[in-house]
């Protein structure tokens, strides 16, 4: 249901429909590809004639061909913007003025087959004395280097290709250079700047520019006002995010009586600001936004190239001053923007500004500017101890072959521009690109953020949401209960869960020191990805109105969750909650609403009845675990070393050999099917490494004994696989230390570690569990060693002795019960049993609560529905029993 002006969206988003837009990207992917391989053919890897177009890039000529179909994407990309100001009868000059004509037609610069490279550039510099500049320029100089035969060669084959975009009508979509400038992005492994799919970004820029509230408080026709409008993306990537933005605008603009042709002009001039640290990013962006009105010349834009690494003088010789590093948008957290940095960017991006034109740049790019900041940040991270990254010191700055030494001084560089902020270096650069969208936004601005779902839980991220807390208002947070990580993420192939972050920079009370902000959010549940770019807008309307209209149920109240719903269709869920003081924020990605409302309330201390709202006598003590314990050391302070190769843990752990009785006996890694039982035998052992550089082997054993005190019987599973593993807690018979995979939770009163387990490895240990939890990779539910302390459980200090006497003979008598893993939780007997006696013989709470149907049976057969819990798993493990002579040894099947 809708008027008239929905169903207008409705025709304009149909236009184009996705399996065209797939097809003409195969068309031109393929196309790409040939031209790429018609040029090695000539001029082979590492050739100079190679080396000058990766040059132009700002690229190494890669023996994968990546620079080189980046080159080729470039060219064609400026043919069919072309071909779209030929059609436009786009209005140019020749060389020394007089007279305008249109642009000429691609095939009149084609004599018998053969193209005339010289004559084509010439054109396009005609098009650049007008405009144009991040479309054509990079193209012209990469075609100006080759020698004829080789341009005629290369262009003959992308004109073809060129041609059938034409006619598919990729003039016509904002969508096609997107999905392909995926498969060709340079460097991903580390820059990690993925592009946002369409309908995901569509969704965004809904949710960021509300129909019933435009940008400056002016009614949506009113030309004037929107033209002050500034929205900016400073990792552009692809340009989708602020061409969505902009199309939105531009769109609503039309619906209200405006003229999108006359709001152009003064949008790419002074309006939008697009930067990347990718050459080809930004060319893409600029033909993305120029291309919706390709007929309306501009003068001037901001979409820049931004100097990465290390920077040189005109003589190629390091600058001495303070850019001898850059570190791309990153710098821009500076106030005030230098000078010379923009400087550099325009002559990078489009050949060189005029001074006047740099100091408007750099006035545009302040701080407090901007009336809508909409990104997709890359998410790499300043350490190395993923796998793929291991050898390399800092990935977030390893790209374009920086070298080791080049890293250290951008890592430097972005540590002083950061100082003081909640960023964290944990959290990825991300975490970075947070505050630099904090400082460019101005008060009622908003942020509109693609994040990686660790933003909401993970400990490194805290800072950041408390800020948003206390900061930021109207505060819109989605997510995907998806089954995959592809599943449940809004970027093209990041293989992560992210989340949607919208939010209003709050002003500032000047004589309290306090913000105007709300303390809550509303955070939706979405069941799919959004399927197409006019549902995005629909959802995002639909979710706007439940917002206003005061139609969304409260997490703290009895009423049933608000539904979102698109005509008959559900399509997820709406919550109204609190926010989080500190922790994590945990409504995310969670399908079933009740679960939501019970792990809420079970956090508080109460165990609530899906059925009933008011349960007399279900009260259970809840607090934190480090109130009532202490943590073990990180693996790093047991086995690992320095940047300088010194030992920084003592030990080196080995694999512990049958039937050794190990000095320093340490549970280091996971091995599922021996982690089964309550109890979980020992598989390593640490040695004392030997002295190197100044440590002394007197100071390595002063470290291996206060490693060695942090023993314990209790090991938290830090990197939890819900369908997996069985274990949210793991007991040793004898004191260890804890290792990579199980952390070390230290007691002074060793006798509440068998409640405390009996607690984590219950169905309401798992529900608290999953509730905190970072769930960014599907099926798992992570914690950090420093996030442990954060996870809600039983406290255990408010049991009476009698209560630890009973808890310890109900762990004795499970402790060689076998349990399934926690996807299989509804399946599971030794759980079922674990539940009813933690709960009812320790607890003493009602007996009914465990009831076959009763509540904390439909609560397990909820969380194994949970796409999060099984991360759609479809195959199940069998616990085999010994036989009657106790032959049958093996575990799972």
């Amino acid at each position: 249901r809708g008027g008239v002006r929905d169903l207008a969206m409705l025709v304009h988003r149909a236009a184009v429909p996705p399996p065209r837009i797939e097809a003409l990207a195969t068309e031109l992917e393929n196309g790409v590809r040939v031209a790429a391989e018609r040029l090695t053919r000539r001029h082979g890897f590492g050739s100079e004639l190679g080396e000058r177009i990766a040059g132009v890039l700002r690229q190494a000529d890669d023996r994968d061909g990546q620079t080189r179909r980046m080159a080729m994407t470039v060219i064609a990309n400026a043919l069919v913007f072309h071909e779209s100001l030929a059609e436009a009868e786009f209005q140019i000059s020749e060389f020394g003025g007089g007279p305008t004509r249109s642009v000429r037609r691609v095939e009149t610069f084609r004599w018998q087959d053969m193209f005339s490279p010289g004559d084509l550039c010439d054109e396009w510099e005609r098009i650049l004395s007008v405009n144009y500049w991040p479309i054509f320029w990079s193209a012209k100089e990469i075609l100006s280097l080759m020698a004829t035969l080789t341009a005629n060669d290369v262009l003959d084959w992308l004109w073809r290709t060129a041609q059938k975009l034409v006619l598919g009508g990729v003039t016509r979509s904002h969508d096609l250079t997107g999905i392909v400038f995926q498969s060709l992005i340079a460097d991903r492994q580390f820059l990690a700047t993925y592009y946002t799919r369409p309908e995901a970004a569509a969704l965004l820029a809904a949710l960021a520019l509300p129909a019933d509230r435009p940008p400056g408080g002016a009614d949506w026709g009113d030309g004037e006002t929107l033209a002050s409008t500034q929205i900016g993306d400073f990792a552009c990537g692809t340009g989708t995010l602020l061409s969505s933005a902009y199309q939105r605008m531009s769109f609503l603009h039309e619906l209200h009586g405006g003229e999108p042709s006359k709001l152009h002009g003064p949008m790419m001039k002074h309006g939008l600001v697009g930067l990347d640290v990718l050459n080809i990013a930004v060319h893409l962006t600029a033909a993305m936004l120029a291309g919706s009105h390709p007929d309306t010349p501009f003068d001037g834009e901001c979409l820049l190239t931004m100097p990465y690494g290390e920077q040189k003088n005109g003589n190629g010789d390091v600058n001495s001053t303070d850019l001898r590093v850059a570190v791309g948008s990153l710098d821009l957290l500076e106030e005030p923007v230098q000078w010379s940095f923009m400087d550099t960017a325009a002559a990078v991006s489009a050949g060189g500004r005029a001074p006047e034109e740099v100091r408007d740049l750099v006035s545009r790019v302040g701080h407090g500017k901007f009336d809508l900041v909409i990104m997709n940040p890359p998410f790499t991270r300043p350490t190395n101890h993923e796998g793929r990254h291991s050898t390399v010191p800092i990935p977030s700055f390893a790209a374009f072959e920086n070298t080791p030494e080049q890293q250290d001084a951008m890592s430097d560089r972005v540590k002083e521009l950061t100082k003081g902020a909640p960023s964290h270096g944990n959290a990825g650069e991300a975490s970075e690109f947070v505050e630099l969208a904090h400082r460019k936004v101005r008060d009622e601005g908003t942020v509109a953020l693609v994040l990686p779902l660790s933003a909401l839980s993970g400990s490194s991220w805290g800072a950041i949401r408390g800020r948003w807390r206390e900061q930021y208002k109207d505060i819109i947070i989605v997510t995907v209960a998806g089954v995959g990580n592809h599943e449940s993420s809004f970027s093209a192939d990041t293989g992560m869960a992210e989340c949607l972050f919208i939010g209003k920079r709050a002003h500032a009370n000047n004589d309290s020191g306090k913000f105007d902000s709300q303390k809550r959010a509303s955070f939706v549940v979405l069941n799919q990805q959004v399927r197409s770019a006019a549902e995005g807008e629909l959802l995002a309307k639909e979710v706007r109105r439940l917002i206003e209209g005061g139609e969304i149920q409260r997490l703290e109240d009895d009423s049933a969750i608000t539904h979102l719903r698109l005509g008959e269709d559900v399509l997820g869920v709406v919550v109204d909650a609190p926010i989080p003081e500190t922790g994590a924020w945990p409504l995310a990605g969670i399908s079933d609403g009740d679960l939501a409302k019970t792990a809420y309330h079970l956090e508080r201390g109460y165990l609530l009845d899906f059925r009933q709202s008011d349960t007399p006598g279900n009260d259970v003590p809840v607090t934190r675990i480090g109130n009532f314990s202490r943590q073990g050391p990180v693996d790093r302070d047991i086995n690992g070393n320095n940047p300088d190769r010194t030992p920084r843990g003592p030990f080196r752990v080995e694999s512990l050999s049958a039937n050794a009785a190990p000095t320093y006996p340490i549970l280091w890694a996971h091995a599922n099917r021996q982690e089964r039982k309550l109890i979980v035998a020992l598989d390593s052992e640490g040695r004392i490494k030997s002295p190197a550089g100044s440590v002394t082997q007197e100071e390595l054993r002063e470290r291996a004994a206060r490693v060695w005190e942090t023993a314990t019987r209790a090991h938290y599973n830090r990197d939890l696989r819900f369908n997996s593993q069985s274990l949210i807690v793991a007991m040793t018979e004898r004191p260890s230390i804890g290792g990579r995979a199980w952390p070390s939770v230290i007691f002074e009163d060793r006798d509440r570690e068998y409640a405390f387990a009996l607690w984590c490895n219950s169905t309401l240990g798992l529900l608290l569990h999953w509730w905190v939890s970072n769930k960014t990779q599907s099926g798992r539910g992570t914690t950090t060693v420093t996030g442990i302390p954060n996870i809600p459980t039983l406290d255990v200090t408010k049991l009476t002795a009698g209560q630890i006497v009973a808890a310890k003979d109900t762990f004795e008598a499970l402790r060689n019960h076998r349990f399934l893993p926690f996807d299989q939780i509804d399946e599971d007997p030794a759980r079922a049993e674990l539940d009813r006696r933690l709960l009812v013989d320790v607890l003493g709470l009602p007996e009914s609560l465990c009831a076959d149907g009763g509540p904390i049976d439909l609560l397990r057969r909820k969380l194994a529905k949970e796409p999060q819990i099984h991360g759609g798993k479809k195959t199940r493990v069998v616990l085999l029993e010994p036989d009657g002579e106790g032959s049958q040894k093996r575990g799972d099947r």
